[in-house]
């Protein structure tokens, strides 16, 4: 069983990683906000979102819990607050309700700031450090408030927060108990979502838990949509896409100075190589092959890096001598 002292000892330790996390930042001053999002910089910003931001997320959700106190019409006798750590002791509220009240207040406020920060790192035209900001620091107090507080309260025996209103009023502690679980499962269900993964790394600007099918899915969508585009804006661009052994396979046909051209373009064993062969003349030959790496980070970092790669295959097709022409 943890005791409240081992608590602050481990609290006192963990300001030791909160000054790292500013000092870092301090240095990097100059480029942390910049774009593109590199992994050192990346690295810089989780820290300050779990060491700074997080700390100050806590005081925050004291002072709740003193404001709950004071609405309630009791008064504080005893505020801690130690960045990872932080209590609020009171007198003069005897009513079960309002001390259910008081007990959720913390955590109310801790999430709703979870949820701005994530919804804010997900969905408001924010820059892509800002995002990376964020985005893990709500994820930390969400996964606090939800899973590491009950569970702390659990093993310590203190009797916080979640021991307080578990053991409140039945029925308050019953509804309390389907919300907590409703938020966990869909928490988790969200976690678990390719949905996300693909919004956090397109909002950072960098792959975020991609594993290789999603790679390739991101890779592929993106050519393809490319050479749409392409199609759009040349006429006497063919686009079509094909299967070959089971994946799929973008042809762009068109007919330049020198006779008629294609490209087959598809990824490749690993996502982040794409190969190409380029034919020429009618009917057509194959003519050349690459392989073009495309790292995932570039999917991510600014604009697709498929049209300018498409521009240039195109021109190397087209200077492919004429065989077979009719």
């Amino acid at each position: 069983m943890w005791s409240f002292p081992a608590l602050q000892l481990v609290s006192f330790a963990l300001v030791v990683l909160s000054v790292r996390a500013i000092v870092r930042a301090w240095r990097a001053r100059h480029q942390l906000f910049a774009e593109p999002v590199t992994a050192q910089q990346l690295a810089v910003l989780v820290e300050l979102a779990l060491f700074v931001l997080v700390p100050i997320s806590v005081l925050a959700h004291e002072l709740g819990h003193a404001v709950a106190v004071w609405l309630s019409g009791g008064r504080v006798i005893g505020f801690g607050y130690l960045l990872f750590l932080g209590w609020v002791e009171y007198t003069g509220v005897t009513n079960p309700i309002a001390q259910f009240w008081i007990a959720s207040s913390g955590n109310l406020v801790s999430l709703f700031l979870a949820l701005v920060a994530i919804g804010a790192g997900l969905f408001a035209p924010l820059r892509r450090p800002v995002a990376a900001l964020l985005l893990p620091a709500g994820g930390m107090i969400l996964a606090t408030t939800l899973v590491f507080y009950p569970a702390l309260d659990l093993a310590s025996g203190l009797r916080g927060d979640w021991t307080q209103l578990y053991s409140g009023p039945r029925s308050a502690a019953l509804v309390l108990g389907v919300l907590h679980g409703a938020l966990l499962l869909t928490g988790f269900a969200v976690w678990r979502s390719r949905w996300l993964r693909w919004r956090v790394s397109a909002r950072i600007g960098r792959p975020w838990r991609l594993d290789e099918h999603d790679r390739r899915l991101l890779a592929w969508r993106q050519l393809a949509e490319t050479a749409e585009e392409l199609g759009k804006h040349d006429a006497s661009l063919a686009v079509s896409v094909q299967e070959n052994g089971g994946r799929p396979e973008l042809h762009l046909s068109w007919r330049g100075a020198k006779g008629q051209r294609s490209l087959r373009a598809r990824i490749g064993e690993r996502p982040d190589v794409l190969e190409v062969e380029a034919l020429a003349g009618q009917p057509p030959a194959l003519r050349a092959s690459w392989r073009a790496l495309v790292p995932p980070e570039a999917l991510f970092a600014g604009p697709s890096p498929f049209p300018a790669l498409l521009h240039r295959l195109r021109a190397a097709a087209d200077a492919l001598e004429p065989v077979g022409e009719e």
